[in-house]
């Protein structure tokens, strides 16, 4: 049995289905294919949780200088993070955001400064507070997924990683394998100082969760998400990294790591039995 915990922009999901049981289930319709096993119930489920953190409100479409204050702050710490000069990131007002965003998409183009307008959209609207309410509804709903399945593996992609790494922290589940996607886990001031684990872990941060078995992690080289793509610098509890090359249009995108051999060889190693 798989769980799958995805990413950030995957609200169209339940959009379009009206509810978090049918969007559930279409991912993990989507997640399956991509993986190449038929679908059924007891392969692969999702852990569905983007409703939780909409805020259901216009969402100021691709303007950075749209994003709440601490949305804009994430925003110029991951372009420095990706490796934008210090006059870009540093200024009065708006000004910083305004130029990160310039920056960004000069250097990787208009859909990935739309892209991580998404991205800080979301993040902030989960690691801004450690105690929202928003936070912990979106690991409950994890924890209750896990429950009721009781998988062998988890795939968590983006987000969906630090949502997974958070959860298995604060409620510890016995897994086989634990396999991270383009994760954002290790960005500096975005989301590694702000990662919560837990009473009694605040020293645990970088550890494998405790019940998980093996942790693999996949990167894309030209992800502008997984930063910094050598994650086991900062996380010594990965078992095996493995930097792959998605092609740069879908250099993020679950599907394409989800095809990625090196997961099949994996869940094989774990699942072939099954």
């Amino acid at each position: 049995m798989i769980v799958a915990i995805h990413g950030i922009r995957c609200y169209p999901y339940f959009a379009a289905g009206g509810t978090a049981p049918l969007a559930a289930e279409a991912l993990a319709t989507e997640w399956a294919a991509a993986l190449g096993v038929p679908f059924t119930s007891t392969d692969v489920a999702a852990a569905y949780y983007s409703q939780l953190l909409h805020l259901g409100t216009a969402q100021g479409g691709d303007d950075p200088e749209r994003l709440p204050a601490g949305g804009q702050r994430l925003f110029v710490d991951w372009v420095a993070a990706l490796g934008a000069p210090a006059e870009v990131t540093m200024g009065p007002g708006t000004l910083p955001v305004r130029q990160a965003g310039a920056w960004l998409a000069a250097r990787f183009g208009p859909a990935a400064k739309a892209f991580a307008v998404v991205f800080c959209r979301e993040v902030h609207t989960y690691v801004a507070d450690p105690d929202s309410p928003r936070r912990a509804a979106v690991r409950e709903e994890v924890r209750r997924v896990l429950a009721e399945r009781r998988p062998r593996v988890v795939i968590a992609h983006s987000l969906g990683s630090v949502v997974a790494y958070e959860a298995l922290w604060h409620r510890p589940v016995d897994l086989d394998l634990l396999i991270t996607l383009g994760s954002p886990l290790g960005m500096p001031q975005v989301i590694f100082e702000r990662l919560s684990l837990g009473e009694g872990n605040e020293g645990a941060k970088g550890a494998r969760p405790p019940g998980v078995r093996r942790w693999v992690n996949l990167a894309d080289i030209g992800d502008i998400v997984a930063v910094p793509r050598d994650l086991p610098g900062l996380f010594p509890g990965i078992d095996a990294h493995h930097e792959v090359s998605l092609g740069l249009v879908a250099s993020h995108k679950a599907t394409r790591y989800l095809a990625r051999p090196e997961v099949g060889r994996e869940l094989a190693a774990v699942l072939g039995a099954d």
